[in-house]
């Protein structure tokens, strides 16, 4: 029995589905981008806080989304490298870490 023998039968067209993928997407890339500006400021002001936040926060935009892939990878990849970056920062500064 080929694949060829079976019949094609479309799947339905659900608006309010869509509509509701749709928003999701949405808002999972402003979550990604709210991680992103987080992260960043992370490096200067209380690194620790604000970069895991902004790390928890790129990780179920990641999550939630399939259409903002990249963005959510560069989201997780930024907050981690600010993570650490800010640490540096604050350390040799002589800065608060909290």
């Amino acid at each position: 029995m080929s694949s060829f023998d079976e019949q094609y039968e479309p799947t339905p067209y659900d608006p309010i589905a869509e509509a509701r993928r749709n928003t999701v997407e949405a808002i999972a890339g402003f979550f990604a981008a709210a991680a992103l500006f987080s992260s960043l400021v992370a490096l200067a002001y209380h690194p620790v806080p604000i970069s895991v936040g902004a790390c928890l926060l790129a990780l179920v935009a990641s999550g939630m989304s399939v259409r903002h892939k990249t963005l959510c990878f560069a989201a997780v990849l930024v907050s981690g490298t600010c993570f650490v970056g800010g640490l540096v920062i604050a350390i040799t500064t002589g800065h608060s870490l909290w």
